[in-house]
């Protein structure tokens, strides 16, 4: 084998470590994006859990203080829209937010090296 064979040789061999190294960063962020929406969407699920069981017993509550049960509904009705109207004033930074999550998650390894 002459000197260009072996040039050829270890060139091929350094472009399959290169073409596994990305295989591996590529399996490695996917991971990362993946745990971070799971973890993501385990947080919505406990909050939206939170959330259902805090207005009720608040409606219950504002029963026991006195008033009709359908008023009491619709007082923490209206705390909810008011809680949705401060989500949709602050959506740019709430988005803002959700999104330096996830580009967090795809250069987590990044910034270790």
């Amino acid at each position: 084998m002459g000197i260009f064979g072996i040039i050829k040789e270890k060139i091929m061999g350094y472009i399959d470590v290169q073409l596994k190294l990305i295989k591996l960063n590529l399996i490695a962020k996917t991971s990362n994006v993946l745990s971070y929406i799971i973890f993501m969407s385990v947080c919505l699920f406990i909050g939206f859990c939170i959330l259902i069981f805090t207005g009720m017993g608040l409606a219950e509550v504002f029963t026991e203080a006195g008033l009709a049960r359908s008023l009491a509904y619709f007082s923490v009705l209206g705390f909810y829209l008011l809680i949705l109207f401060l989500f949709l004033a602050f959506r740019k930074r709430i988005i803002s937010f959700f999104a330096n999550g996830f580009i967090n998650a795809m250069t987590d390894d990044d910034k270790k090296d």
